[in-house]
C-alpha cells in the first residue's frame, strides 16, 4: 500500500482502517453486512472526486467514515471541496445515516460526500465552534442533561437563515424537552431531535447574523448516562438556509397564484349560475307559451 496514494481495499468494521488513514466505507455501519469496498486516503492527501474511485451519489456512495489521520478532516457534498461541508474529528468513526443533511434526498449524509479535505475547512461563510458548559442529572427521568454554547460566525457576508447539525449520538439520546420548547417558541424549528442519532435545527426570521458577527445558540442534550465523551458534539456543522426574504417571496407568489385561480373559479361559477338562471327563465316562458297555445283536456 502506497503511503501517499489513495487505494481501494475490501473489508468490514472500524478496525479495517489502519493508523494514518481516512477511510470511506461503501455500506452503512462500516460495511457491517460483510466485506465491501473501502477507500483509504493517506494523511495529508486530498481527494477531489470520490466518483473516480466508484463512490458517487447513488447507492454506491460513502456510507461511513473513520478518521485515523491524527487531524481533523472535512467531507463535501460536491467535487473539488464544494457544496456543504461536514467536519470529521480526529479519531471519529461516523455512520453517515446518523448525520442529518437538509438538502439530501434521504435527509442524511449517507451517499452524499463527493470530496474531502485533509484538514479543517475554513473557506466557507459560516464558521461554528462549541463550548461545553456543564452537566447535571435530571431528577425526574434520572438521565443527564449536557449544556453547550454553539457560536456561529458569518465570515464573509450576512446570513438571514441558518441550519445547525450534529450527530452520531448515543442510543436513547434526545434534545432536552425544555430546550426544544424554548427553541421552537422563539428561535426556529427542530427538524431532527436526536432520537435517530442526529440533530438538525433551523432558524426562523429575526435571527440573522451580520457579516463578521457572532451568534450564540445555547443547546441542551438529554443523555441516558454520564460520559466525558459527551462533552464534545460530533460532526458539528452550520449551513446557510434559504433566506427569510426568499421564503416570503415564494409564499407570496404561491398565495398570489392561488388568488388568481380563485378569482377565475369565481368568475366561472358566476357564469354557470347566470346560465342556469337564463335557462330556467327560458323554460318558464316556453311552458307558459305551450300552456297558452295548446287546448286543455
Amino acid at each position: 500500500m502506497s503511503s501517499n496514494t489513495p487505494s481501494l481495499i475490501m473489508g468490514t468494521g472500524v478496525s479495517a482502517c489502519p493508523e494514518g488513514y481516512f477511510a470511506l466505507y461503501r455500506a452503512s455501519n462500516f460495511n457491517a453486512h460483510g466485506s465491501d469496498k473501502i477507500l483509504l486516503i493517506p494523511s495529508g492527501v486530498y481527494v477531489d472526486d470520490f466518483s473516480v474511485y466508484g463512490f458517487d451519489h447513488s447507492g454506491d456512495g460513502v456510507s461511513a467514515v473513520v478518521n485515523r489521520t491524527g487531524q481533523a478532516n472535512t467531507l463535501f457534498t460536491a467535487a473539488s471541496q464544494g457544496g456543504s461541508s461536514l467536519p470529521v474529528d480526529a479519531g471519529a468513526a461516523l455512520d453517515m445515516v446518523r448525520i442529518s443533511l437538509l438538502e439530501s434526498p434521504n435527509g442524511t449524509w449517507n451517499d452524499q460526500p463527493q470530496s474531502a479535505l485533509a484538514a479543517p475547512f475554513t473557506g466557507g461563510n459560516l464558521d461554528i465552534t462549541q463550548e461545553f458548559l456543564a452537566s447535571w442529572q435530571d431528577w425526574i427521568t434520572g438521565k443527564w442533561i449536557y449544556s453547550y454554547t454553539l457560536t456561529i460566525k458569518a465570515v464573509n457576508h450576512a446570513v438571514t437563515a441558518w441550519n445547525i447539525g450534529f450527530g452520531d449520538l448515543p442510543v436513547n439520546t434526545v434534545l432536552e424537552p425544555g430546550f426544544v420548547d424554548t427553541f421552537t417558541g422563539s428561535w426556529g424549528e427542530v427538524i431532527k431531535d436526536g432520537s435517530d442519532g442526529s440533530v438538525l435545527l433551523a432558524s426562523a426570521s429575526g435571527h440573522a447574523i451580520a457579516a463578521g458577527a457572532d451568534l450564540d445558540v445555547h443547546v441542551q442534550v438529554l443523555y441516558e448516562n454520564r460520559n466525558s465523551e459527551q462533552e464534545h458534539l460530533n460532526s458539528l456543522n452550520a449551513q446557510e438556509g434559504a433566506s427569510s426574504g426568499q421564503e416570503s417571496d415564494v409564499i407570496s407568489a404561491v398565495r398570489s397564484g392561488f388568488g388568481r385561480v380563485e378569482n377565475r373559479l369565481s368568475r366561472v361559477e358566476n357564469l354557470v349560475t347566470s346560465q342556469r338562471n337564463t335557462n330556467a327563465t327560458m323554460l318558464a316562458l316556453l311552458t307558459e307559451l305551450v300552456g297558452r297555445d295548446c287546448p286543455q283536456g
